[in-house]
């Protein structure tokens, strides 16, 4: 008989993490105090980190571990129970883990980031130097549009137009249906605004769909949110390391301290 310690669930789950890594502990010890990434994983060190011992499991554990050995034949620890007692042994596990992950994903965090506000930054630079393009383009749909509206009873002669109208112009034909509206705009702007059309030096006058579809999906509140969720970590990552210096034996500081820091 062995001891259960664990919930049914809990249990289960670390089973199966275990099953699944084919991992002495002497290897996982050897990639967290060095570093090393080579038998162990970043991905593996992760489920590792996720699934050890809460304080509350530790403590039922350590407990069991301090009676059994002041009795004789007493029950051996469930195969759950006694790989994370052993994770535990590991020296400041949970706290290298943690910043080894947080190191790991930083840059690449910072860089999305990035990328995002370079491409929000990219956009509305276009959008200023295409102003007086699309100011030239939306003067002519409301022109040619109060024109046609002009002579068109049903429509009450209206002035202006809804933004919701644009997509609808290459649907207005022509009395012979050879052209439509949108056609005309296009050719008419070319003929008398646009000096480069149809010359190597013509570009296309907006910006990419792609990057515009990305931008629209941007919330200056997920830019907070990520950012302030990074500077939480990073702090975190500081107190964690710390705690590191403090408790680990010397022969167990590098390459750990070195390398948090040049981080």
């Amino acid at each position: 008989q062995v001891v259960k310690l664990l919930s049914n669930k809990r249990s289960q789950a670390v089973g199966i993490l275990m099953s699944s890594l084919h991992l002495d502990m002497r290897d996982i010890q050897h990639a967290v105090v060095n570093l090393d990434n080579s038998v162990v994983d970043l991905e593996t060190l992760q489920a590792l980190y996720e699934n050890r011992a809460q304080s509350d499991e530790l403590e039922k554990i350590e407990k069991h571990s301090k009676a059994s050995k002041e009795k004789e034949n007493a029950k051996s620890l469930d195969k759950p129970e006694q790989f994370l007692y052993e994770l535990s042994l590991i020296p400041n596990f949970s706290e290298r883990v943690f910043c080894i992950l947080f190191q790991s994903t930083f840059s690449e965090s910072i860089c999305s980031i990035r990328r995002k506000l370079e491409l929000l930054q990219k956009l509305c630079e276009v959008g200023c130097v295409l102003r007086k393009g699309v100011m030239q383009v939306l003067g002519l749909v409301l022109a040619f549009g109060n024109y046609m509206n002009g002579g068109n009873r049903t429509r009450g002669q209206a002035d202006g137009f809804g933004l919701d109208i644009l997509p609808k112009l290459k649907d207005v034909k022509s009395s012979d249906n050879s052209r439509s509206l949108l056609s005309y705009i296009v050719s008419y702007y070319l003929r008398n605004f646009d000096q480069d059309a149809g010359k190597e030096q013509c570009i296309f006058p907006l910006p990419e769909p792609q990057d515009l579809f990305q931008v629209s999906q941007m919330k200056f509140e997920d830019f907070q949110k990520d950012l302030r969720k990074m500077k939480k970590d990073l702090k975190a990552c500081e107190t964690e390391a710390a705690k590191v210096y403090q408790l680990s034996l010397e022969e167990h500081l590098q390459p750990f301290k070195d390398s948090m820091e040049q981080f």
